[in-house]
């Protein structure tokens, strides 16, 4: 007879959900049918009676563990032009948001060549690359640290070639229903309360294009809980916060519209606080807000401090001692990533995405190389419990058994502290997929009443600033003991402050919302030497919009005014000289971007006629890391 798992309260059973985080199972159109059998469970997988996914938003694995050791990742990446360019250093808030949707993964992994990245709408602004980026361990230490402890799967693809809405589907399904987009002018409900006049893009596995209501009835991993007598709870936001897109179940008719819509489909901010009073179900999906999601321009620290609380809530728990917790990412948003999916179907897969397995069995200290995608999550599942596949692919798939040693000592629990954030403004996330900036994009970093810089005074260790907002102005000094950060949470240069810029202040921090640390690149249109003068045709990519009257995406030639010091460090071809660059030769310069006046400021160092630049020092603001190239500078002339 099949054990009976309830909703667990510490010594009572009661029936109950579970949660499950993240982008699962791969799709088959509408669902293949499966046989009804069941297969019998592996050893030791018994000891886990309870499942966690926690499901993050939009990165691929080579931005967050490309530099991880023993893993499969990269940190260069070649380009449409064929140039190989390394990963620079991550922003903690990305913006603009780059696209990745159906048609823009597709585009950017090319057939399998992965080189196409730089050509999604939002990739590069003013020649500053944000897909081609990775963060280093200082970045996301935490992460870094259970991938360390635990297990990394790096080899774990995302089951959809597309954005969140259909790879959350195969999460809970195993299939999409035929979905590749995300759901369009819903009012922030991607599901059956969805107002009139809402749709989603489908694609049959004929290829024939079309739209729905996003509103479904396939049979879910609930239902087969359900069945079987399991309980299972799904954590998500609740109707009125942005992050109710990602509340899954809102697209499955019979949960949504029945009695489990109220028992089983919880706020996610309750999870911690069942967890402390001896609640955890079986099976658990646990999807947070948008500012904690990690969808670009959220903070990733943000993000992460809130995993960190989470899984501490489990650790600190008796149920440590019997769970297993899924810490994975819904789509690859836009990000490189230099392995190409294996084809399964028309729908998949999709890009890679970063994987944790943590687990009192987990592997310690273990890189899985094996392939995987979200319906592997869900087989794993079906085999703990005894339940019968939902599709073709979670029956086909390949559990992730590879990431478990049953026989092994069981690893104590392992707690970790949340790490200090840069200044974190608050964001509007839709999650449309478009990319891109401004108008173009409604997935937006928001500054209300924000202080502007209206006069700076410099002395010899300090500087004066005067800033304006609706209430007034305000004076106070910079010294050198406070952190100066750019938008991207990297360390800036004080001096380049400049009147006009946007200026956030939390205690000893200052960030300028209008500059950034950067490394751009950009062919030379203009050089004056004698005023030290550096002028750069460089380019931003566009997403298609009515709006802005652009009917397709594609990119948008600027120019920027590099403004050099005589501690700028000038690396030139063998024999040539500053003032004979011409507009044939390609620069590459790291310094401060002022993305409001287009100006790059205090550059430390102008790199001339090589496409790929080796990262020499300081280009690793934020992580404090000197990595510095062999070469030679060349003085300034």
């Amino acid at each position: 007879m099949r054990a009976r798992f309830g909703w667990m309260s510490m010594g009572c059973i009661l029936a109950g959900p579970l949660l499950l985080i993240g982008s699962l199972s791969l799709i088959v159109g509408r669902g293949s049918p499966v046989s009804s059998a069941t297969e019998s469970m592996p050893p030791g997988l018994n000891k886990i009676d309870h499942i966690i996914y926690i499901v993050k938003e939009n990165h691929s694995f080579d931005n967050y563990f490309g530099r991880f050791p023993g893993a499969d990742g990269a940190t260069v990446g070649r380009t449409s032009t064929g140039a190989v360019i390394p990963l620079v250093e991550a922003s903690d808030q990305v913006y603009p948001d780059v696209a990745h949707g159906a048609a823009d993964a597709a585009s950017a992994t090319d057939g399998g060549r992965m080189d196409s990245f730089d050509k999604l709408p939002g990739a590069v602004s003013l020649g500053v690359n944000h897909s081609y980026t990775t963060m280093y361990p200082q970045d996301i230490p935490n992460y870094w640290a259970y991938a360390r402890h635990f297990t990394l799967d790096d080899h774990f693809f995302s089951t959809i070639m597309g954005p969140t809405f259909p790879n959350h589907l195969t999460t809970i399904a195993a299939q999409n229903g035929g979905v590749i987009g995300n759901p369009q002018h819903s009012m922030n409900h991607w599901g059956c309360d969805a107002p009139a006049g809402t749709f989603v893009q489908t694609r049959a596995v004929t290829g024939q294009l079309g739209t729905t209501f996003p509103c479904f009835d396939f049979t879910t991993l609930a239902d087969r809980l359900n069945a079987a007598h399991v309980g299972w709870r799904y954590y998500a936001p609740q109707a009125g916060q942005q992050g109710y897109i990602f509340s899954t179940f809102d697209a499955i008719r019979h949960i949504r519209n029945g009695p489990q819509w109220q028992t089983n489909v919880l706020p996610w901010t309750q999870f911690q606080t069942d967890v402390a009073h001896g609640n955890l179900a079986p099976v658990t999906w646990l999807v947070t807000d948008t500012a904690e999601s990690e969808h670009p321009p959220a903070s990733t620290c943000l993000g992460e401090n809130t995993t960190v609380a989470e899984i501490n809530a489990v650790m600190h728990s008796p149920f440590w001692k019997n769970t297993a917790i899924f810490v994975t990412w819904d789509d690859f948003g836009g990000f490189y990533d230099h392995v190409a999916p294996p084809v399964v179907n028309s729908y998949g897969l999709g890009p890679r995405v970063p994987t944790l397995v943590i687990s009192p069995y987990a592997r310690p200290g273990f890189v899985d190389h094996a392939t995987y995608n979200f319906s592997s999550l869900l087989k794993l599942a079906e085999l703990r419990f005894g339940l019968p596949a939902l599709t073709a692919l979670d029956a086909q798939a390949t559990p992730l058994l590879g990431s478990f040693d049953f026989a092994g000592p069981p690893t104590a629990p392992f707690l970790l502290q949340p790490h200090s954030c840069p200044i974190i403004p608050s964001v509007r996330i839709s999650g449309a997929a478009q990319g891109g900036v401004g108008e173009a994009s409604s997935n937006v970093i928001t500054l209300h009443d924000a202080p502007v810089i209206t006069r700076i005074i410099t002395s010899t260790t300090n500087l004066s600033v005067t800033v304006r907002t609706s209430l007034g102005l305000q004076t106070y000094a910079i010294t050198p003991s406070m952190r100066v950060l750019g938008r991207g949470g990297r360390f800036l240069d004080r001096l380049a402050l400049r009147r006009g810029d946007i200026l956030l202040r939390q205690g000893t921090t200052v960030q300028d919302e209008s500059a950034d640390s950067v490394t751009m690149s950009g062919r030379v249109a203009q050089v004056e030497v004698g005023r030290q003068l550096l002028a750069l045709h460089v380019t931003t990519t566009l997403s298609g919009s009515a709006r802005l009257r652009i009917s397709r995406p594609g990119f948008r030639s600027e120019v920027v005014f590099v403004l050099l010091t005589p501690q700028t460090r000038v690396m030139l071809p063998k024999g040539e000289k500053l003032a004979e660059l011409d507009s044939r030769q390609m620069v590459s310069v790291t310094g401060t971007i002022n993305w409001r006046t287009h100006t790059l400021l205090r550059p430390t160092l102008l790199s001339v006629g090589a496409e790929a630049i080796t990262p020499p020092c300081d280009v690793l603001p934020a992580a404090g890391e000197r990595t510095c190239a062999d070469a030679t500078p060349t003085p300034t002339p």
